[in-house]
């Protein structure tokens, strides 16, 4: 899995991209052939509204026939890592659950088919 990184109205510092990197790359484990991108955008948020930092935290992953969008928005760059990264773990293994009852559905029917026939 290769993973961008990218900012936007701050400066990003080693530590906070290399904390990116090291929450991120978990998960490579729904990807077997490392074929995905996982672009993630870093910024600071303009509220008019509230008073302080917001981070904002942007995921993009894409792999064949499928993409992925992920945000987060707190007032801390750590926090705001933290919660895209659980969210884009929850949509991906929600998408391996579709895919894996799928192929059961289709081997049930598949085996109901075979035992009709004989």
């Amino acid at each position: 899995m290769q993973i961008n990184i990218k900012h936007h109205d701050f400066e990003l510092t080693p530590a906070i991209e290399d904390y990116a990197m090291s929450k991120l790359s978990t998960l490579s484990k729904y990807f077997k052939n490392g074929d995905a991108m996982l672009n993630v955008i870093i910024g600071k948020t303009n509220n008019h509204h509230k008073q302080g930092n917001n981070y904002e935290v942007k995921l993009d992953i894409k792999r064949a026939g499928e993409n992925i969008h992920v945000h987060a928005v707190k007032d801390d760059v750590y926090a705001s890592i933290d919660e895209a990264r659980d969210k884009l773990d929850d949509e991906l293994a929600h998408n391996m659950d579709k895919k894996r009852s799928l192929m059961m559905r289709i081997g049930r029917r598949f085996k109901n088919i075979i035992q009709r026939s004989n």
